[in-house]
């Protein structure tokens, strides 16, 4: 059924009375019929099979878990349908693992070992009593592991491993998803403090914590935990500025990453390396953030990627304008050769990327990111903008797209147009709309009107009467190269309007209230420099 909610499906198809019946009848004396009426049935959800409705249940508590305390309230079976559901995900607290906890709510603590699967715990909690309520779950499938602290051990305790019992261990039903893994240099220890941390062997997910302080990530110690993990198919690492990289040699091999994420990470392996020491068979899900791109090209064989379904390309050797063009070329043949994209995220050239490059995943793709690489920084320097009849073009056949984003630099296009062609996407309910500032400082003399307001507050208009407002979950504008933590523009001009709350960098969203109406607000950055 896909994103069909199955539960109103039912109640809109069956809870109404069916019609009387009437069928033919024959008699052998004499040719006629009768209308014989059938009872009165109305349906109710009780008249499901126990698998169908676990089925619909599931999908009621992915929109709203809360509603499940009510159904299990309506009858018996229904509580014992919806009890494993409730428990089926945990998150630990000091309260639930308390061992006092088994005294006080004996029926809760019951119902959590007798149904608890997916358990996340942080790493701050008491490694004794979690140790004991771990060895307790009796249907455990999967622990995620989220370190809030620097310490790999607490207490007595190599935390994970010393808390996961031999049998979860041993049990290849149960995974570990580890979750902001401190990154530290291990190389003057004697045995690698992350492989006594880490039971490697139930291993599954790594993402890993930015360097503290930054710029100082080695990553020998991290290279170890990788090559000993071969269950490991998730691995994100996120690194600051050029980053580093692993030194691979010998028979070294990573393992076969599914979903592969590296932020600022210094890629500069040759194709030998890479086919002697990577595995990319496995791979569906592939971010390469603040990498240089052009060596990752040249090193690897785009047909090991043909399955990808999730993409997200940012080149951190843009700012070297030469190597701009061959980096968008690069990407586009890369995109080319995949079979079937479903979300796809990318900063490129944009007049030398033709969107036949996109419109190959038109059946799939439901998440696109489209921008140039020269954004709205700078008020003096155009941002090449696709053009209103290419945005047709894509509005027709990317009839599956939900999400998109992408640069408007009114300056190089028809505004009406361009929005108009936004309108015509049959599916999207999400834009985010890049826009350079309206405000120019060299023409300011005293007296503002809120020029970028009004220029988002005229976009909104045109964007909800060009569209069912209903179809629209959330337009932003970003106007100028606004962002969470911002370094504003530094011209004497800019300052001197910083300095009288003036800034050419804004973000308007209008987005669906709880009550299902549009509602504009301005969001301000975290912090701003």
């Amino acid at each position: 059924m896909g994103d069909i909610n199955l539960l109103a499906f039912f109640l809109a198809t069956h809870s109404i009375c069916e019609p009387a019946q009437s069928r033919w009848k024959y008699d052998s004396h004499m040719a006629t019929h009768t209308s014989i009426q059938y009872p009165y049935h109305r349906w109710s959800l009780d008249d499901l099979s126990t698998e169908l409705l676990v089925f619909i249940l599931e999908q009621l508590s992915n929109i709203d878990s809360r509603s499940l305390s009510a159904v299990r309230l309506v009858s018996r079976r229904f509580n014992a349908i919806v009890t494993p559901l409730r428990y089926q995900t945990l998150l630990a607290t000091p309260s639930i693992i308390d061992p006092r906890a088994e005294t006080y709510f004996s029926n809760g603590v019951a119902n959590v070992r007798a149904h608890s699967r997916h358990v996340t715990v942080n790493s701050d909690l008491n490694a004794e009593h979690v140790k004991t309520f771990l060895h307790k779950l009796q249907r455990l499938s999967s622990i995620r592991w989220r370190y809030v602290q620097e310490e790999l051990f607490k207490g007595d305790f190599w935390v994970p491993s010393d808390v996961i019992s031999p049998q979860h261990r041993q049990n290849n039903q149960v995974k570990l998803y580890i979750e902001n893994l401190p990154l530290r240099d291990f190389r003057s220890e004697r045995h690698n403090p992350y492989l006594r941390a880490v039971p490697t062997e139930i291993l599954a997910s790594l993402i890993m914590a930015a360097p503290t302080p930054p710029f100082t990530a080695r990553v020998e110690s991290l290279k170890g935990l990788l090559l000993n993990s071969p269950r490991l198919d998730t691995f994100s690492y996120n690194d600051r500025g050029q980053g580093t990289q692993f030194q691979l040699s010998g028979s070294e091999r990573l393992p076969a990453f599914k979903h592969l994420s590296l932020r600022s990470y210094n890629w500069n392996h040759d194709s030998t390396e890479v086919q002697r020491h990577w595995d990319f068979s496995k791979i569906r899900h592939l971010e390469m953030i603040d990498v240089p791109l052009g060596p990752f090209f040249d090193s690897i064989r785009f047909t090991d990627f043909r399955h990808l379904d999730t993409l997200r390309l940012d080149d951190f050797s843009t700012h070297l304008p030469n190597t701009r063009l061959d980096s968008s070329r690069s990407q586009y043949t890369f995109i080319k050769q995949i079979s079937a994209l479903v979300d796809l995220k990318i900063t490129c050239n944009i007049p030398v990327f033709p969107i036949d490059g996109i419109l190959q995943h038109a059946q799939t793709l439901r998440s696109l990111r489209f921008r140039d690489y020269t954004g709205f920084s700078d008020e003096n320097s155009l941002c090449p903008t696709i053009q209103a009849d290419e945005l047709y073009a894509m509005s027709q056949y990317l009839i599956n797209l939900r999400i998109l984003e992408i640069d408007m630099d009114e300056r190089l296009c028809q505004p009406h147009c361009f929005l108009d062609a936004l309108c015509r996407f049959p599916q999207m309910n999400t834009l985010t709309l890049h826009i350079q500032t309206a405000l120019d400082p060299s023409q300011y003399f005293g007296t503002y009107t809120d020029v970028d307001y009004d220029r988002a507050m005229q976009i909104f208009t045109l964007l909800v009467q060009g569209k069912q407002a209903a179809l629209w979950r959330s337009i932003t504008i970003n106007v100028g190269g606004w962002k969470p933590i911002m370094v504003r523009r530094l011209s004497a001009e800019w300052r001197e309007l910083n300095n009288r709350g003036l800034y050419a960098e804004r973000c308007f969203i209008m987005e669906k209230d709880e009550n299902g109406s549009l509602s504009v607000h301005e969001e301000f950055p975290t912090r701003a420099s």
